[in-house]
């Protein structure tokens, strides 16, 4: 049927292959539904040009290749090069979609709710992205975290209008492409999780990582357990004609059972119940209308549910499969919750931007963990989809998001409402899956194929709602409409261009930060980095990573003797050092939010204590600036304390030589200890069992000569670290000097019971029993120390075991601690 309006330049469209037709007349905001059959006009599908088969066709191998696609040669094989598809697959849709309106002269449009909610989410990002504390981040993402970015976003969006808008089968193709790919997805990860790597017997040196149980084609292991679980409805649901797809969804079914099963998380369960509920619900409701009920149908959605339910109150776990699997990190629920509202009571609006919640977890709730052994931990998600929203888009983000639920809601609780008869079995698994993949947004964070998926059946909804209205504009019979049409073109023609320019040079730049990675010499490390820098010179971490090997380079060029001919052995050393600092300097001007930039500054300021005056100070003031992004984390005070503690150390060793004036730097190192001392004290406030923290509290009390303090600090962590030799050693040398002799040998006979070759150990405890006239087992500790292949020639202890068989004894007079360390 042909309606015309605006003077034949619009036409709208039934089109129908052999179902009753279900829709008479819609508008953005009504939904009417009818029984009546109309007679499909098929004009447009008969002459439609080869470029919007083309879309279509990309539309296929995005949904075919996204829940697989991988490449090794980036640092995160999986979300960079999935970020990669996902924007070439939209550009090259949005080209071909654009070319198709150019040369056919019509501009093809299927309205539905859904449109307003995805482009309203789409809008939300971009107005956070436009407001968030690191753009660049943003707009793009980064290597850990690119789902959420404005980039990703926008290209979703165009998959999903193109998706809805170059379908007439319903999302029947759309449907069983994805469904198919999925099913290789978990069946692959199965087969990784259970022993059987592929790729591991092809011995290709380059996918050597697919060697882990715990690699998959879609990301961590719990999520593969989240796709299974939102999966499972379409899987059980599809009745395809094809006995090869049908078997697969079988095969796919019983893969998806046992990667729950084998995870066993209430989370992943509580997804994959509420998905086979729906179906249940959606099939007696369609049945019931069809006067058609059979339990049969319910067996296998109840049977799930009950299992599900006992695995999770049993607590199965299958040790013998999750012993080679790492454990997920992440926060609870309680503190993802007080970091989003930490950063909504800063940004209520827009939040942080989209790929920072690393910055908001730093800020607030680094400090929570503090006591933990989790105290320097850097995390990129919450523990929900929904809670990175507010952290990274704010109430406009949850807004738009709600707002795309609620117009979900609202049409498909119309679409049910009604007398709908041909609702197939299909859609229904589409549906609960929808539902399925609503639920897990409240219960964890979605990665790029998790976040393809919520678009696709978003797609596959509107396709099957509304998948017979079309509104067809012929743009060549109205100067406006040409106009905009071509503007567009021109428009989506640039924004392609732009967005595949700007991940290809990511990706180019990822692949060099990849190589100097895997590079065992820092010359060649370093030339990667700058190669990558000159790619992207946005990336903090290029920065960080050049820093740190001009640094290794500059402290190999200081321990090296020059040859003899070598002339530029200066110039070497004076590039390294001003590199290592102008680059570390960089990184937190590219990045100022970021901690870990500013700690990498303190660390490049306090390795050249020794070599530049008054860079202890710049590296305090950097240390304090990672402690303000980062507040609550002690180990930015330790590293100011250890810092001064090196620097009095350094300025004794001067003292010691005389060469200078060490009356001067006497004062000059008690004032360092006296900074070391605070700094330790700041650090063990925030955490009192940073044991680190107190270990260099005694240090610093140990060179002050306040020994009862030093030994009070040493005791109050031997406890909690009773296996450790080198501790007991240091409390025993200083209870001897605190003149507790008696707790001094027990701790040195402990050492030697921990490390029975700990030769140190054994010589103070030689001379110990030289002390107290036990010669004969004096003898026995030196004798011992000679055993040791590093130790038989050592003329120290040879002397010493000499003169005691010979019956000389020098302790006393001498003094146990008179003698130095071997």
């Amino acid at each position: 049927m042909n309606i015309n309006l605006l003077k034949n330049r619009v036409e709208l469209e039934n089109v129908n292959y052999g179902e009753e037709l279900v829709a008479e007349e819609y508008n953005s905001d009504e939904l009417a539904i009818s029984e009546d059959q109309r007679t499909p006009d098929v004009n447009d599908i008969l002459t439609e040009t080869i470029y919007k088969k083309a879309v279509r066709l990309t539309m296929l191998i995005g949904a075919a290749l996204m829940p697989l696609f991988f490449l090794p040669w980036t640092t995160n094989v999986l979300e960079l090069n999935k970020q990669m598809f996902v924007v070439v697959i939209a550009g090259a849709g949005l080209v071909l979609w654009l070319l198709d309106i150019v040369m056919s002269g019509k501009l093809s449009w299927r309205f539905n709710p859904l449109d307003k909610g995805v482009l309203a989410l789409a809008g939300a990002v971009a107005l956070s992205a436009v407001f968030s504390i690191a753009k660049f981040k943003s707009i793009f993402g980064a290597a850990v975290g690119l789902s959420d970015s404005l980039l990703t976003v926008v290209s979703l969006t165009v998959v999903y209008m193109l998706m809805i808008n170059s379908f007439d089968d319903k999302g029947k193709a759309l449907r069983t492409f994805f469904s198919v790919s999925v099913v290789v997805a978990i069946l692959y990860g199965f087969l990784q999780m259970s022993g059987f790597q592929i790729f591991k017997y092809l011995n290709i040196s380059i996918l050597q990582f697919t060697a882990s149980g715990a690699f998959n084609t879609v990301g961590s292991v719990n999520v593969l357990g989240m796709m299974a679980a939102i999966i499972l409805p379409m899987l059980y649901t599809n009745k395809s004609e094809n006995k090869i797809i049908d078997y697969l969804s079988k095969i796919g079914i019983l893969a998806a059972l046992a990667i729950l099963v084998i995870i066993n998380w209430w989370v992943l369960w509580s997804v994959a119940i509420v998905g086979m509920l729906a179906v249940v619900a959606l099939e007696s409701l369609f049945s019931s209308r069809k006067g058609v009920f059979r339990m049969s149908k319910f067996v296998f959605p109840m049977t799930i549910t009950i299992l599900g339910i006992l695995l999770v109150v049993m607590g199965l776990n299958l040790v013998f499969v999750k012993k080679n699997l790492p454990v997920e990190i992440a926060l609870s629920y309680k503190l993802s919750g007080n970091v989003a509202w930490g950063v909504l009571q800063e940004n209520f609006a827009f939040g942080y931007g989209p790929e920072n919640f690393s910055l908001a977890f730093d800020k607030h709730g680094a400090g929570k963990l503090r006591n933990t052994t989790l105290s320097g931990i850097k995390l990129f998600d919450s523990t929900s989809q929904v809670l990175n929203m507010a952290v990274h888009n704010g109430l406009v983000g949850l807004a738009a998001l709600g707002f795309v639920l609620w117009l979900l809601a609202q049409s498909l609780f119309r679409v049910l409402s009604s007398r709908l008869m041909n609702f197939d079995q299909e859609n229904i698994g589409v549906i609960s899956a929808m539902v399925a993949a609503v639920v897990a947004m409240f219960l964890y964070p979605f990665n790029l194929v998790l976040a393809f998926t919520f678009y696709a059946l978003l797609a596959m909804i509107a396709l099957a709602v509304w998948g017979d209205k079309r509104v067809v504009y012929n743009v060549e019979e109205k100067a406006s409409l040409s106009l905009i049409s071509s503007l567009g073109f021109i428009g989506g023609l640039l924004m392609a261009l732009v967005g595949l320019y700007f991940v290809s040079l990511n990706y180019v730049a990822d692949v060099k930060y990849a190589r100097a990675l895997n590079q065992t010499e820092a010359e060649k490390a370093l030339g990667y980095t700058i190669e990558a820098i000159n790619w992207k010179g946005n990336d903090d971490r290029f920065y960080v990573l050049s820093s740190q090997l001009a640094l290794n380079l500059l402290s190999r060029e200081l321990v090296t003797k020059a040859a003899p001919d070598d002339t530029r052995k200066n110039d070497r050393i004076q590039n390294y050092l001003s590199s290592a600092v102008s680059l570390a300097q960089k990184a937190t001007q590219v990045a100022p939010n970021e901690s870990n930039n500013w700690g990498n500054l303190g660390n490049v300021y306090q390795n050249l204590i020794q070599l530049v005056d008054g860079t202890d100070a710049l590296a305090e003031t950097a240390y304090l600036k990672a402690s303000e992004l980062r507040p609550g984390d002690p180990s930015f005070y330790n590293r100011i304390g250890s810092m001064y503690l090196l620097r009095a150390d350094l300025l004794r060793r001067l003292v010691a030589s005389r060469s200078v004036d060490f009356q001067q730097l006497n004062l000059k190192a008690d004032a360092a200890l006296l900074k070391a001392e605070d700094a330790f004290k700041k650090a063990i406030e925030l955490s009192n069992n940073f044991g680190l923290a107190i270990y260099n509290l005694g240090s610093v009390y140990e060179r002050q000569g306040k020994l009862s303090e030093a030994v009070k600090q040493l005791e109050t962590i031997a406890p909690f670290n009773a296996n450790q030799p080198g501790l007991a050693f240091e409390l025993g040398l200083l209870y001897y000097r605190a003149n507790q002799k008696d707790k001094a040998f027990n701790q040195l006979q402990r050492a030697i019971v921990l490390s029975p070759d700990y030769s140190n150990a054994r010589w103070y405890l030689a001379l110990i029993y030289e002390e107290r006239r036990e010669i004969d087992r004096a003898i026995e500790q030196l004798e011992r120390i000679l055993s040791i292949e590093a130790n038989k020639d050592n003329e120290i202890v040879l002397k010493k075991l000499e003169e005691l068989k010979a019956g000389k004894i020098s302790i006393p007079p001498k003094h146990v601690l008179d003698e130095k360390p071997l």
